[in-house]
């Protein structure tokens, strides 16, 4: 029993040293914290915190409030042991409970602590005092300032607004919009949410929180708990006022309800009753100002700060060796629009359908990234030939003016590839030169003769004539007939190709994972590309004529498939198309192309049901 006492003193004075190490061994923190607004007859906290024991509190005038309580202490600690390492804080604080008691904006000078001999101060404190709610009660809470009985909501305690970080801008300029919720009651939850359709914009969504997170703030002189339910960008699609069109949901709000004491509880608990109140925001115009008339020429309609690079990977390829020639559009604005300047490559060389990267990403600042224009070129034959500098031009926000970028010029010597002239995979017996157009008011003439008629003789005087009248007739029904036949049958068709679209890709796709293990590139993305398309044109029902990305990408934006899954299938489709006609080969890449477009398939088919 001794020995037990004597283990227990001995681990309390270890704990007593290691906590006084540690409380010394760290820096000295001493702040001061409390709210920035409040109103009159409002409670309130001010608190000091110190890590370390302090001797002397020293704290400032609070002139213009009543202490209603305090200085209040206590202490927290807390050990930590991560790798072997052993960290310990302690904290003191010292509270006091405030009442404001007139309107004004108050400064309380920093505070004063001696820890260790030394003096410590906190940071100052502002703290602005605001007209009361009338209906406040002495709680100084939120629940203060519930109505009592009124069975309505004014809209002074609740309302929602749609604001924007500015009103006047350039046609292209970029604007944040932030949709929030301002109370001073209790929220139970929304319903019915109307958000406006941006018409007049290209827009993207910035925020879209799930759970709305409520902070304190100022507005018109008031104190409201304020929310965001949206925040998104926004791109003038023209000059001119655009109006906003007003934001509307149903809120839920707690009220609290006097009524005739029914039971001791009644007191005790309170009453409350839930109270739906249709919010409705202010329409929002913003003004937007045209681009200057001295437009240069390939101007496309792009606004912000943006840069321009070329690259070349090989100067002195040989024939029949592909080389790389990339453009990098990147800045800031609305990057998403701006189309990159096309470039007129020398005849001789061959040119593939370019691969296009975007790296763009929306933010408050405005979109920002860059696109990134592959081209992939085969020269067929030797020489020295020119790739041109291309020019891209833009209107510059901070500048107030055009500016025009140019990459530089490129000179391509072509060696003959003698060693490899037998071996080359691709042959081109023809380049562009050889057909030429040489005109189109030159006809053949017209070695045969059809049947001659005799003249003045007219069809009505023919029997045939009059026969032509029932035949029409039944013809006519046919067609009618025949037409709404065909219309049940492609119906069904349809819903046929409709329910068997996803069975019919994973058939594809099990031969394209076929020809991936035995390394056939050609045939796996043939069979990889017909997968994807097939689904989309079996799924859609579009007709296999009528296929093609920019009305496959419509038909999507119609079901509300994502922008981001829209982009996928894209990039997997150009993926598909580059790779078939690229020399080199990368198992990898075809692993992961497969792997992406299995992926793909599987969330169409759980969003297009």
């Amino acid at each position: 029993m001794v020995k037990l006492k004597s283990h227990i003193t001995l681990l309390i004075i270890l704990f007593i040293l290691i906590t006084t190490y540690f409380s010394y061994a760290q820096e000295v923190q001493f702040t001061a914290a409390t709210k920035s607004f409040v109103t009159v007859g409002e409670q309130f906290r001010v608190m000091f915190s110190v890590n370390a024991k302090a001797t002397t509190l020293k704290p400032p005038s609070m002139e213009g409030f009543t202490v209603l309580m305090g200085p209040s202490t206590s202490t927290s600690s807390n050990i930590q042991v991560i790798n072997g390492q052993v960290s310990q804080s302690v904290n003191y604080s010292y509270t006091f409970v405030l009442q404001a008691t007139k309107e004004g904006k108050y400064t309380f000078e920093p505070a004063e602590v001696i820890v260790d001999g030394k003096t410590y101060k906190s940071n100052a404190l502002t703290i602005e005092v605001l007209k009361g709610n009338p209906n406040n009660n002495q709680q100084g809470n939120q629940n203060q300032n519930q109505t009592n009985n009124t069975g309505t909501v004014s809209n002074d305690d609740i309302f929602v607004r749609v604001n924007l970080n500015k009103t006047n801008v350039t046609q292209g300029e970029q604007i944040v919009a932030t949709i929030s919720i301002y109370t001073r009651l209790n929220l139970v939850g929304f319903e019915d949410m109307k958000f406006p359709s941006f018409k007049g914009f290209w827009s993207d969504d910035l925020e879209n929180p799930t759970q709305v997170n409520l902070k304190q703030e100022k507005y018109n002189g008031t104190v409201y708990q304020v929310g965001v339910l949206k925040k998104t960008l926004l791109t003038p699609q023209h000059a001119g006022d655009i109006v906003i069109d007003p934001y509307e949901l149903t809120c839920v709000v707690q009220q609290k309800v006097n009524r005739s004491r029914q039971s001791f509880f009644d007191d005790f608990f309170g009453s409350y009753q839930n109270i739906k109140k249709k919010l409705v925001s202010p329409a929002v115009t913003v003004h937007v100002k045209g681009l200057p008339g001295n437009k240069p020429a390939g101007f496309s309609g792009a606004v912000g700060s943006f840069k321009l690079e070329a690259t070349l990977d090989n100067k002195n390829p040989k024939t029949n060796e592909a080389i790389s020639y990339s453009l990098k559009l990147s800045g800031n604005g609305n990057l998403k629009l701006a189309e990159v300047p096309k470039i007129n490559f020398p005849s001789d060389f061959e040119q593939y359908d370019p691969k296009t990267t975007n790296n763009v990403s929306p933010s408050a600042a405005g979109t920002s990234g860059s696109k990134i224009i592959n081209y992939l070129l085969i020269p067929r034959h030797p020489g020295e030939y020119k790739i041109p500098s291309v020019n891209f031009s833009y209107y510059d926000l901070t500048s107030q003016s055009y500016k025009t970028l140019e990459t530089p010029e490129f000179t391509v010597n072509v060696d003959k590839d003698t060693s490899a002239s037998s071996q080359s995979a691709i042959v081109s017996e023809f380049t562009k030169e050889d057909v030429k157009f040489l005109g189109s008011d030159i006809h053949y003439i017209k070695p045969v003769i059809n049947d001659l008629k005799e003249k003045n003789k007219y069809l009505i005087s023919e029997p045939t004539f009059y026969l032509s009248y029932p035949f029409a007739m039944g013809l006519f029904i046919f067609l009618i007939i025949w037409r709404r036949k065909q219309i049940k049958q492609n119906a069904d068709i349809a819903a046929t190709k409709n329910r068997k679209a996803n069975s019919v890709a994973k058939k594809r796709l099990i031969l394209a994972s076929k020809y991936l293990k035995e390394n056939n590139k050609d045939l796996f993305y043939e069979e990889l590309s017909r997968a994807l398309w097939g689904y989309i044109s079996d799924k859609l029902i579009i007709p296999v004529a009528e296929l093609s990305k920019d009305k496959a990408n419509e038909e999507l934006q119609k079901k509300n498939i994502s922008t981001e899954t829209i982009s996928q299938i894209n990039g997997i489709i150009d993926n598909c198309e580059f790779a078939r006609y690229s020399p080199v080969s990368d198992n990898t890449q075809m692993n992961d192309i497969y792997n992406n477009a299995t992926e793909l398939i599987g969330k169409l088919e759980q969003n297009l049901r």
